[in-house]
């Protein structure tokens, strides 16, 4: 009943929350076309496209703030935020989160590597990057996937994901422990590492934005796949959070439906 009600306000586009004085504060970390920084300091892209229209449909105010993955979770665990772009469902996040059912984007990840290196590891498959030897460019505090944990566990032996895992001094000894995808990027450019694994959107976007497309190539097989949602943080004392994040996923799937979402992924993502 009440997911009714609020897709009948969305629909009058009325919102039933009333409109908080303070901003609502969402936490961005660079994932480049979805959300980072731009060269005058905005924060931009797909992510926010999305966000911008539903939040002016709600008259809600709101504020981004861009900065490293890490201090994007210490945020969350505190609750100096009300929402996170891109922050993957993973069980030990959700005491800190509430997570909708909705993505506002899916990703294919891959591995990438100097075209130089392509043989060390042929087909980009987590076994060949492992018995390569290769280092692997990796973003402190990133979840991933199970299966990337169980071929590189942590020194103490473990294979589990947790959000508190982002001392670097713990990571396996194949990981080098980088602060955005960019920088590992310009790493595997250089041949300073041998891969990187980042979503294939975000890599192809970053490196043809930095123009290493000639150097720095992705495989072809994705290595996994998962959705990012934008969820809301539990410990804010923003009022009635859980209910704006209601219809927040409510006229995100109604973008969905009526064009207004791939219409940003095309101006976004054209050739």
């Amino acid at each position: 009943m009440r997911s009714l009600i609020y897709m009948l306000f969305c629909l009058l586009s009325i919102s039933p929350l009333m409109a908080e004085e303070r901003p609502l504060i969402i936490l961005s970390h660079d994932r480049p076309p979805f959300h980072f920084k731009n060269n005058t300091g905005a924060v931009v892209g797909i992510c926010v496209d999305i966000a911008d229209t539903i939040f002016r449909e709600m008259g809600i105010k709101y504020k981004i703030i861009d900065m490293n993955w890490a201090r994007v979770w210490k945020k969350i665990e505190t609750g100096k935020g009300e929402a996170a772009f891109s922050a993957s469902r993973k069980k030990p996040r959700e005491p800190y989160l509430f997570y909708p059912s909705t993505d506002m984007w899916r990703s294919e990840f891959v591995f990438f590597v100097h075209e130089a290196n392509k043989h060390i590891a042929p087909n980009g498959t987590y076994k060949e990057v492992s018995d390569s030897g290769g280092k692997i460019g990796l973003w402190k505090g990133a979840s991933y996937n199970q299966t990337l944990w169980e071929h590189y566990p942590f020194k103490d032996g473990s294979t589990s994901y947790s959000p508190n895992k982002i001392n670097k001094e713990i990571y396996n000894e194949q990981f080098f422990i980088v602060s955005s995808p960019l920088q590992a990027f310009r790493m595997v450019e250089k041949q300073r590492i041998a891969f990187t694994l980042e979503d294939k959107s975000v890599g192809l976007y970053l490196i043809k934005q930095n123009d290493i497309t000639e150097k720095v190539i992705p495989y072809d097989q994705p290595v996994f796949s998962k959705g990012y949602p934008m969820p809301f943080i539990k410990n804010s004392n923003y009022p009635n959070l859980e209910e704006l994040a209601i219809e927040f996923e409510t006229r995100l799937i109604a973008m969905k439906k009526d064009g207004r979402y791939q219409a940003i992924f095309e101006r976004w993502l054209k050739p």
